[in-house]
């Protein structure tokens, strides 16, 4: 392996390794939370959701990465389709448990003052699980068409390897990013306008609470308006990285559907692509007070115990 492609392998496992180990402190510690209190809130079944396909999803990907760059599998086998399909499904439902817990986030915190918010924020612990699984059921039912027209085009395809290489280069085999990858960019945009409102109302409920306390001569320092802040900043970083995983699926989707040379093993996006769900991991850890505590109190013990190791070695 060329060295800059080593490089790239150990940034890739880097940021990868970094979200794997948050979405899976938010699973235990949550998962413990719910066995202890034998119940869950909407908002830990939206967590524990997100955590789930998050992990799944890294999990997988990096595996691949480390097999394909280590014993080279070839790009035309199943394993290759296997994993995007996988990688394709666990990433749209960890982006639609995002998307549904910010608009759960926006629905509790801000305070809008119209007939229909006020029936969702009555309703929004019922309906954000079914909206949830109704996401995901559409999602499966669009992509039913593609997956039919991809197999029923692929029939005839170098999957046995029997064809000449430079004829499954040609056009006769199809990858499967040119079929699904349009699917997930309209998915991408209905979510990220239905943060972007969520975003909008918190605004517009924090500048009218501002003004308000300004107008009662209360200082804006009060607890509320804290929580309206504390949000409204979560559900910024998130609209941030966000936004760099779509650039990058813009990009991984360009070159898939221009050129036919295995994106999908092109480090540089799959670096970019673990950036959104490892940084949003970190996010709602430190966002979350007793999950930050339990956090930083595992890190100050590693760390205590790295460096009695060292005392003890020397």
């Amino acid at each position: 392996m060329p060295i800059s492609e080593i490089i790239l392998l150990i940034i890739f496992g880097i940021v990868s390794f970094i979200g794997i180990l948050g979405s899976g402190f938010i699973l235990v510690v949550n998962g413990h939370k719910c066995f202890q209190s034998r119940k869950m809130t909407t908002y830990d079944f939206l967590l524990t959701s997100l955590s789930t396909s998050r992990f799944i999803m890294q999990l997988g990907l990096l595996i691949y990465y480390i097999l394909y760059f280590t014993l080279k599998i070839n790009s035309r086998l199943f394993l290759d389709y296997l994993i995007f399909f996988s990688w394709m499904f666990f990433d749209m439902i960890s982006h639609w448990c995002a998307t549904w817990l910010n608009v759960f986030y926006c629905v509790k915190v801000a305070n809008v003052a119209n007939p229909i918010f006020l029936w969702l924020k009555a309703r929004i612990n019922v309906l954000v699980p079914r909206l949830l699984g109704l996401s995901i059921a559409i999602f499966m039912v669009t992509c039913l068409p593609s997956l039919v027209d991809y197999f029923g085009h692929t029939k005839w395809c170098n999957l046995t390897e029997t064809l000449l290489e430079n004829a499954s280069q040609g056009g006769v085999c199809s990858t499967p990013d040119s079929f699904f990858i349009p699917i997930q960019l309209s998915f991408y945009v209905i979510n990220s306008c239905l943060s972007t409102i969520s975003i909008i109302l918190l605004l517009i409920s924090l500048w009218r609470h501002t003004r308000n306390l300004k107008k009662s001569g209360v200082g804006v320092k009060d607890l509320n308006t804290q929580v309206h802040i504390k949000v409204m900043a979560f559900l910024l970083f998130w609209f941030l990285f966000n936004f760099v995983d779509f650039v990058a699926l813009l990009v991984y989707s360009g070159l898939a559907i221009w050129t036919d040379d295995g994106t999908v093993h092109d480090l540089h996006i799959g670096i970019w692509l673990s950036v959104f769900p490892s940084a949003h991991s970190i996010i709602l850890i430190l966002n979350n007070p007793k999950m930050k505590e339990m956090y930083i109190c595992i890190i100050k013990k590693m760390y205590a115990h790295i460096i009695s190791i060292g005392h003890s070695t020397s």
